[in-house]
């Protein structure tokens, strides 16, 4: 449906510096929004501000932000077949030569409970998906995909790194299989260290005691890892 004229009047209309995210330029359906919401010493290019939650009847999920929601196997019509699509991309770019250490960050994905829950309820960083329908057909289908191009001079470069924020993890990674890759700092000791990673589950460490060995759990300690 085409945007008219009024609509678009009215809609620019709401372009107001005092507001946490203004609509710019509206252009037959396509919305610019300008930058500089700015919170605290944080300056933000597009800021979304939702309403508290509420319980309300018949919503199962809430999603703060979603393009193209999938609900069923109904195809959007979106994208040249004969070329690829990106469902959400941001680049961005300096003006200038950085001189700091500070990190650049393409995608920050953060989930934060401040609450005590009763329940066993999980909290997920991201969420990343593929799926191929049973009547559809492609070449590959890869969860994710990682590159890093080092076209100039870096000193180190990593496809995947894994930190935390001082907490030591139960894993790195939880295999499908329900196995885990654990990496520690602490002592193994074969036979005597204990774990609670499941049985098969890979584990190693920088510590002095146990450094240069692969063990593996067998559901209560640490074993060296066995290639027959």
């Amino acid at each position: 449906m085409a945007i008219t004229d009024s609509v678009k009047v009215g809609l620019n209309r709401m372009n107001r510096s005092a507001q946490n995210a203004t609509l710019g330029t509206l252009i037959q359906g396509f919305q610019v929004m300008t930058p500089n919401s700015l919170s605290g010493t944080t300056l933000t290019k597009a800021y979304f501000e939702p309403t508290a939650s509420a319980t309300t009847v018949g919503v199962n999920y809430h999603k703060l932000f979603a393009i193209g929601d999938i609900t069923g196997t109904t195809a959007y019509g979106f994208g040249d077949p004969a070329k690829p699509t990106t469902g959400v991309m941001a680049c961005f770019g300096r003006t200038s030569v950085a001189t700091g250490t500070q990190t650049d960050t393409g995608a920050d994905f953060r989930v934060i409970n401040k609450l005590v829950n009763t329940g066993a309820n999980t909290i997920q960083g991201a969420y990343i998906k593929a799926k191929n329908y049973a009547d559809a057909t492609v070449g590959v289908v890869k969860g994710l995909f990682v590159e890093v191009v080092n076209e100039g001079t870096a000193t180190t470069v990593l496809g995947i790194e894994i930190g935390s924020d001082g907490t030591v993890p139960t894993a790195d990674v939880k295999f499908s299989n329900g196995a885990y890759l654990v990496s520690l700092t602490t002592a193994i000791t074969v036979n005597s260290t204990t774990t609670t990673a499941p049985a098969g589950s890979l584990g190693f460490t920088t510590h002095a005691t146990g450094v240069g060995k692969l063990f593996m759990s067998d559901g209560s300690k640490w074993q060296y890892a066995v290639v027959a």
